[in-house]
Parts: structure tokens; sequence; C-alpha cells
């Protein structure tokens, strides 16, 4: 399955809709992570715990809804009050229903959420008009707890928040869900997917893969993107500029970039006016006044 997160037009008037329906108050506050490599959290149990972990809190409405379907391991099929939503989980990737480990993903992400009343942190809408969200079970994160668990591969290219290298890292030192796979079972998602449209014929190995080259992966994605990579943190949740100027030009080391919505880092570049960052109505003046895409 496409893993591409761009937006359909219209995105965030389409999530303002839906959130006029079916919005609630989100978890409660709860303390940042600690911002280095070196983050401890206890390591995950083979049986699921009776609470997920915790994530940075939402700071916007959550939509409320009943998922209805399990589609795969990072996908599934909410009800709102509005109607039926496809979401995808955001910052995670797990095993294709073809690739070891994608049935049992599938599975259990079923077992945790088929049914249950959840609640959606949308984070941006996807060209399948695909909602892409944190999803939360009370006020704990599915997304965090498929890669606690071990069915579900860290996204670095679509990853602001190094917790969820150290959950994949315990996961795999602890060899839970995929990590119990020979070495030459555990294909990278996206790298699978590549190979199945025959844009790549090799693999990357995994084997010696550590949380600190995880969270380096995470700044040089940001980086190619033109995000500031020194934020040990990118807050993924922000206000949005009124009207329809959703552009966003950032200004960084890599010089002024602008980012669409529904672009790889669109929703993790920070915006400050003060520093001669601005929002565009449209990539045409955006590139007339000096600025440009970010670099594939």
């Amino acid at each position: 399955m496409n893993r591409s997160w761009h937006s359909a037009p219209g995105v965030f008037l389409l999530v303002s809709c839906l959130g006029l329906w079916s919005c609630t108050t989100g978890p409660q506050p709860q303390p940042a992570p600690p911002a280095h490599p070196s983050i401890t959290q206890p390591a995950p149990q083979a049986t699921p715990p009776s609470s997920l972990p915790q994530v940075n809190e939402p700071q916007q409405p959550l939509l409320a809804g009943t998922v209805v379907r399990v589609i795969d391991g990072d996908t599934i099929e909410v009800q709102l009050s509005s109607g039926p939503i496809r979401v995808r989980l955001n910052s995670i990737d797990t095993p294709e229903k073809d690739q070891p480990w994608g049935p049992e993903a599938a599975a259990a992400l079923a077992s945790r959420v088929d049914g249950q009343r959840v609640m959606l942190d949308v984070i941006t809408q996807d060209q399948y008009d695909r909602l892409v969200a944190i999803v939360y079970l009370g006020d704990q994160s599915l997304n965090a707890w498929m890669v606690q668990q071990g069915n579900a591969w860290a996204y670095r290219q679509y990853l602001n928040d190094a917790n969820y290298c150290v959950w994949e890292g315990n996961a795999r030192a602890a060899k839970l869900g995929l990590w119990s796979l020979p070495p030459d079972s555990r294909r990278a998602p996206w790298e699978w997917r590549a190979a199945e449209r025959g844009s790549t014929r090799t693999f990357t190995d995994y084997t010696n893969e550590t949380v600190a080259n995880c969270i380096a992966a995470m700044h040089r994605h940001a980086r190619a993107a033109g995000v500031d990579a020194s934020m040990p943190y990118l807050v993924a949740a922000m206000p949005r500029p009124p009207g329809a100027c959703l552009i966003k030009g950032n200004i960084s080391n890599a010089g002024r970039i602008y980012h669409v919505p529904g672009s790889a880092y669109y929703e993790v570049t920070r915006i400050d006016e003060s520093k001669g960052e601005r929002w565009f109505c449209t990539e045409a003046q955006a590139r007339a006044e000096g600025w440009r895409a970010p670099k594939d």
C-alpha cells in the first residue's frame, strides 16, 4: 500500500467540518520526554500492558469515533458522527500484508482497538482521503503501543518524536513481534514497497540498528526537507493560520523553503514570523518571492 502522505485539496476544511460533528476534549497533558538518545523507558512486555505508553499530548480538539474495521497494522476505519473515514496511524509503519509479520501486526491492532471508542489527533489528510492521526484509546496512544509491542517500525521519514525510536529499540532488544523473526525477514516496509514498485532491489541491513541511528535518520529527513533539525522534538500539532494561505515559508540552514500541506515535514514545521518566516497562499507566490520547495 502506498504510504505517501500528500494532502488532498481542502484537507483542513474537511477536518474542520468533521470536527464540528465529532470533536471532544483531549487527554490530560503529560510531561514532554527528554530530548536525547539516552532516553530510558521500561522494557516492553510480550503481553500487552493494561495501559499504553504516553506520548506528547495533543494540543487541539480531537475527533471521537468508533473503530469499525482494522484494514492492516497501521490503517483503520473509524465511524465518526459525520460518517466513516479511513485513518492512517501517524509516525509508524507496519509490515505489509504479504510481508512476514504483516498479518500478525493487523491482528494485534484489531485485538486492541476493533469496536472500541477512540479519539483522533489529526495531523493531516493524504491523497487517498485518509486522515493521518495519532489514535488514542482512553488517554493513551495506540501508535506508540504498536511500536512498543514490536508490531511496527518507527517511520523515520515521517517521524517527529524520538520516543518512537526508543520504543522500537526496546522491542528489538527484547525480540518482540517482528523482531523475533530472522534478520533477513525484517524488511523495512517502506523498502518492501519500493521493491514492489521496482524502484529498488536492495534492502538495508537493520540488524545492528540503534536508537541513536534511528534518531539521526529522523533529523536527516528533517534537514532534507528544510526543517530546523536542531530541535530535539518537533511538535506536530500547531495552530493553523486564518484563511486559505496554508503554505509554510520556513527559514533554516538550508535556505528559504516552503512546505505545502501534506508534504513530509509540513506538520512539524513551525512558523516564526518574527524571524521573517511566513505563510503563502500559492506555490507560485512563494517562488516569486524567493522561496523554494524541499529537495527530494
